[in-house]
């Protein structure tokens, strides 16, 4: 067989699949101008779809994790307004084309690129394995996309939602590209069913080929989507199960390694410049890297408009100050009685510093893993299993000597014992692959208020119906039959 670069064949093929003006589902057009021959080719066409910009980042701007401080010098921009006012339309002037859409889509026409050529591949027994792999990822990475569009595009999974209106779901490359027409909303609990079984066949091909690429999907993550996608299907002993096979192989780190470099620095300093907390021991625990350079992102800067609210910083200090090495994250430790203070605000967010070596956003971790389980235990009510689970992650948290663990006994309302794993779970995700919008979403649609200039405030209700993105304009034109989401 002939033997192609894959760094060659991934430029062809992304040149194949060039964005251009949006006129139907996907930006993209079909891969006819190239013949894929080796195994590794095919690899190579699925790093193609691995995400490299931003698909979920600004849902944070809808949550209660986010204010504005307008004390500052840099103004909020015209494209960010929208989705911290709650606008009807998440786009600038309602433009047809939404770059969230057509990334997982784009994501979904690579995976099915690569299943679709597979089915004409028969492996040497050599090359077995690396087929396997490959096809494996395919089937994660097309779960993956379809979990962020149902879950930004369709309403929550319910019992009595299953038959709303989902997404496009293709699983094959002939229906993602730019000349289809009228696509179809599958029902929501059919997308759902399919993201399960797609993540199924991916554990079944990954397992046993593990790999410490951190931008790709492995079986340590495909368990960890599971068990996320169990969690939010309400399927309790799934998550419990897959959570747990996570646990046993990705491991905290002890943010207590960081109290050297603490030590060394004044707290305002310590993470700012040129080191963020993502720099320290903390990064072990990182499993996946997604979505494109996170140090622009647009909370980073210490003097931007949008900061981390200051109720996530208040659940790092219920303890005593100082004491959870996450108020590091989110407390700006500033002199408010100096301008420089006031144009910081009280919060910023530390995860990423601004050096030139830089980090893709955060898509996996292995704290979730133990917020899942605890979730799932603390709603079948085995509420010694939960606390069980967050006293293994808060002692890595806090600093030496100042953790008690939680005992049921502290709880005369077990329902407290929920809402402590909840509030640590918003904690341990702050700002992390879109979950805090997920979240709320699952939890009932809370309302959420904003106060934006002059004193204005902008509200999101409860059960409001912008907690579902609206279909794209371009898809509203291509598919005109298409169901668009209530406003």
């Amino acid at each position: 067989m002939k033997t192609t670069s894959k760094y060659l064949l991934l430029g062809l093929f992304c040149s194949a699949v060039g964005l251009s003006s949006c006129t139907g589902l996907l930006d993209i057009k079909p891969v006819n101008s190239m013949t894929p021959e080796t195994i590794n080719d095919y690899e190579s066409i699925l790093l193609g779809g691995y995400p490299r910009s931003d698909y979920f980042y600004k849902t944070e701007l809808m949550t209660d994790n986010a204010m504005v401080n307008l004390n500052t010098t840099y103004k909020p921009s015209a494209a960010d307004e929208p989705w911290f006012l709650f606008a009807s339309s998440h786009l600038l002037d309602n433009s047809p084309n939404d770059p969230y859409w057509g990334q997982l889509y784009k994501t979904i026409f690579y995976a099915n690129t690569v299943l679709d050529k597979f089915k004409d591949v028969i492996p040497t027994s050599e090359e077995q394995s690396n087929y396997d792999r490959i096809k494996g990822e395919a089937f994660a990475l097309r779960a993956y996309a379809y979990f962020y569009l149902i879950n930004m595009y369709a309403d929550v999974y319910a019992a009595n939602n299953l038959e709303l209106p989902g997404v496009p779901m293709p699983l094959d490359a002939v229906d993602v590209n730019e000349f289809s027409k009228n696509n179809v909303r599958q029902p929501l609990g059919k997308v759902w069913g399919q993201i399960e079984a797609d993540l199924g066949q991916a554990a079944d091909l990954l397992r046993g080929k593990p790999t410490n690429d951190r931008f790709r999907l492995n079986i340590t993550t495909v368990q960890l989507l599971r068990a996320r996608v169990s969690l939010f299907m309400g399927q309790y002993d799934q998550a419990i199960a897959f959570a747990g096979e996570v646990m046993s192989s990705a491991k905290l780190a002890d943010l207590n390694t960081m109290q050297s470099y603490i030590d060394s620095k004044s707290n305002k300093y310590a993470f700012s410049g040129n080191v963020g907390f993502i720099d320290t021991d903390y990064n072990r625990e990182i499993l996946f890297f997604t979505a494109g350079r996170a140090n622009n992102n647009i909370f980073y800067y210490a003097q931007a408009a949008f900061k981390p609210s200051e109720e996530i910083l208040d659940l790092t200090k219920r303890n005593g100050n100082l004491v959870d090495y996450r108020q590091y994250l989110f407390d700006s430790f500033e002199d408010f009685s100096q301008p420089d203070g006031v144009m910081v605000g009280k919060t910023v967010y530390h995860m990423f510093a601004t050096q030139e070596k830089y980090w893709f956003y955060i898509g996996f971790k292995a704290s979730e893993a133990y917020v899942i389980r605890a979730e799932a235990y603390a709603r079948k009510q085995q509420y010694s299993n939960a606390l069980k689970d967050l006293n293994d992650l808060l002692v890595t948290r806090y600093k030496k000597g100042t953790f008690m663990g939680l005992k049921e006994s502290d709880y005369s309302d077990k329902a407290g014992i929920l809402k402590r794993v909840l509030e640590e779970r918003r904690l341990e995700t702050a700002f992390d692959g879109g979950l805090r919008f997920f979240d709320l979403r699952r939890l009932g649609k809370p309302e959420i208020k904003h106060a934006y200039k002059n004193g204005q405030e902008f509200v999101m209700r409860k059960d409001d119906p912008k907690y579902v993105l609206q279909i794209p304009q371009s898809e509203q034109n291509n598919s005109p039959n298409m169901p668009i989401n209530p406003r």
